[in-house]
């Protein structure tokens, strides 16, 4: 009498994300041991069987998957979005509340807090799964932005913002996660191409939709429009993506977070943050409020070096991974990306509003070139990855286009023709394009697996933070630049009113002084890029020491998995959190890692007739 073949269930495997409530993972091994003993006959309808149900299934999961992009895409979306869509209303609101001085801090506070819980939440999300951190996320968002749409003070609506930026951190930290649960590593170029192209969309797209509800409706839609967009994106990802909880209990949960670690991140990335926002601004660069935030960030950052490698169990930031040449040279490259990437963001806009007489809505409408270009380039660049394998060249490339760019637009003035506008800014979303997919892809590729949510969360966290940077150099360059040139062109009387409200210059300046004032403001622009290219230039430098290595030399998978932090991945199923052992596969093993349980029932009631 022949033994029939078993089907595992392995319900004591943790899981940190399944597809949905009705798939539960099985095995089904036809070629196992047992298989061979039955006749020939029956062993052919065995694996016939298999196979059926292996297409059904791997129809179901495709489909499933697609819904869990889907719904990943909108929450990113949002989380991006909101990094840019205030850009253009930014004169509105410090006009409706007479703060224009500290109207910035309404970008500042999102950027702040976004950017410093970017490598905490990637870290957490090992301690407590990918679901549950993305879920956390999503509902702090929403509820950010319903306080940031209702502020009726300009610290409400900072606030406000600080708590959307906790929520946004969140969001974007767990997309670029989960998808390297759902997708393997030589795959997920183009998965991470798309993924980029909608944030790049979303980051480009801000200006134009934040200016068009500033323009037509009112600046507070800007911040309502995230909720029946959430919603529905909180709706598919609760349906459909299944997280198990990793083993362990709370306690030995909550003992393995960094704490120190946590606080000191936290405390320099504000530091920082509030420095370069006081400076040139609130205070000047040579003021107490600046330079002891300054000293005391680079205390913190010695700090965070001694503490991860002498003392935490868990670091939140391995110092092994900055021992490690490729994933230093794409964090410095990223920095300036990011110091770069937002300037251009935050600044054409001004340029198109004071300087070409532009509305909020038609700033935005001027950037759909580059925007194009950058969803382009995105997406070109992850499906060359998963083609070819090869992420250098794309960084090298999308960095020298982007120093290029930002060199270019120290031409604008008064009277550059669009066209060449247009020109110069599609060159420049060109390398944005590149950068956004093969850097990250860089960076994970480039590590072991246990290693990969936290050197995304990083590669985050750098390009951010140097975004946040930028922002700041920007601004005060800016400041600077027209409270020292004005006052020789025109009346004092108009330079406050200008250095307060940029609106001012187009709806309140007399017109015997336009032509003076749009001169300097030219040439505050034009100072901005002027600092930004050699910034960008170091970018481009600090690319071309990362190594020249393929997708996949790294051997993230086979012999690097940890028991609780491993993802394994075959072409149409997903065990994540599974050990290296449950991954292996030879020719005449079919492994259906994610099943539908009337399935396995199907077969246990089949064998079991014969």
């Amino acid at each position: 009498m022949s033994t029939e073949p078993q089907v595992p269930t392995h319900t004591d495997r943790p899981l940190s994300v399944a597809l949905s409530d009705t798939a539960t993972e099985t095995d089904v091994s036809p070629a196992s041991n047992n298989v061979d003993k039955l006749d020939p006959v029956e062993k052919v309808d065995e694996i016939s069987i298999v196979e059926t149900l292996d297409r059904k299934l791997a129809k179901q999961i495709k489909i499933q998957r697609i819904l869990i992009f889907l719904g990943l895409q909108l929450a990113l979306f949002l989380a991006a979005l909101d990094g840019t869509i205030v850009s253009t209303a930014l004169p509105r609101i410090g006009s409706d509340f007479n703060q224009m001085a500290i109207v910035s801090w309404v970008a500042t506070a999102y950027i702040l807090t976004f950017d410093a819980f970017q490598p905490l939440f990637s870290k957490f999300s090992d301690i407590f799964g990918r679901k549950w951190i993305m879920i956390f996320g999503i509902v702090v968002f929403l509820i950010g932005s319903v306080l940031c749409g209702a502020a009726q003070s300009m610290i409400m609506l900072i606030v406000s913002r600080a708590i959307a930026g906790i929520g946004g951190a969140g969001i974007f930290s767990m997309v670029f996660v989960i998808i390297t649960d759902l997708v393997p590593l030589e795959q997920r170029g183009s998965y991470q191409g798309l993924i980029n192209a909608v944030f790049a969309l979303s980051s480009v797209f801000g200006p134009l939709i934040g200016g068009s509800f500033t323009d037509y409706v009112t600046w507070r839609w800007n911040f309502y429009i995230n909720l029946p967009i959430g919603a529905l994106a909180l709706a598919v990802l609760m349906y459909y993506l299944k997280s198990d909880i990793p083993k362990g209990s709370m306690s030995d949960k909550l003992k393995r977070i960094d704490y120190v670690g946590t606080v000191i991140v936290l405390a320099f990335a504000t530091l920082f943050l509030l420095a370069m926002n006081f400076g040139g601004q609130t205070f000047p660069w040579k003021s107490a409020a600046v330079i002891v935030p300054l000293v005391l960030t680079a205390i913190l950052v010695g700090l965070l070096a001694v503490v991860e490698s002498k003392f935490s169990k868990e670091p939140l930031m391995p110092p092994r991974l900055f021992k490690n040449r490729t994933v230093l040279s794409i964090l410095i490259t990223n920095w300036f990306f990011g110091i770069t990437f937002y300037s251009m963001v935050y600044y054409l806009p001004i340029y198109f509003q004071v300087v070409r007489a532009d509305s909020a809505m038609w700033s935005g409408i001027r950037l759909i070139p580059m925007q194009m270009v950058v969803c382009v380039g995105a997406t070109m660049a992850g499906a060359f990855i998963s083609k070819t394998n090869i992420y250098k060249p794309l960084i090298i490339v999308g960095m020298a286009l982007l120093t290029l760019s930002v060199g270019l637009l120290s031409l604008f003035d008064e009277n550059t023709g669009f066209s060449k506008i247009y020109g110069f800014t599609v060159i420049g979303g060109g390398g944005l394009g590149l950068l956004f997919s093969s850097t990250i892809i860089g960076l994970q590729a480039s590590v072991e697996a246990r290693d990969i949510a936290v050197v995304t969360g990083l590669g985050n966290f750098s390009r951010i933070l140097g975004g946040a940077l930028g922002v700041a150099i920007s601004s005060a360059v800016l400041n600077s630049s027209l409270t020292q040139d004005l006052p020789g062109k025109i009346p004092q009387e108009y330079v406050g009113l200008i250095i307060a409200s940029s609106e001012y210059v187009r709806h309140g300046l007399p017109a015997e002084h336009l032509a003076a004032t749009l001169g300097v403001y030219v040439k505050a622009l034009r100072l901005i890029w002027y600092v930004t290219t050699p910034m960008c230039g170091v970018g481009f430098i600090a690319s071309n020491f990362i190594r020249s290595r393929k997708v996949g030399e790294t051997k993230v998978f086979e012999k690097t998995m940890s028991q609780e932090n491993a993802s394994a991945i075959q072409e149409d199923g997903i065990i994540t959190g599974a050990s290296a052992e449950d991954v292996k596969t030879s020719q005449d093993t079919v492994m259906i890692e994610v099943a539908d349980a009337a399935a396995s029932s199907a077969i246990e009631s089949t064998t079991c007739r014969r």
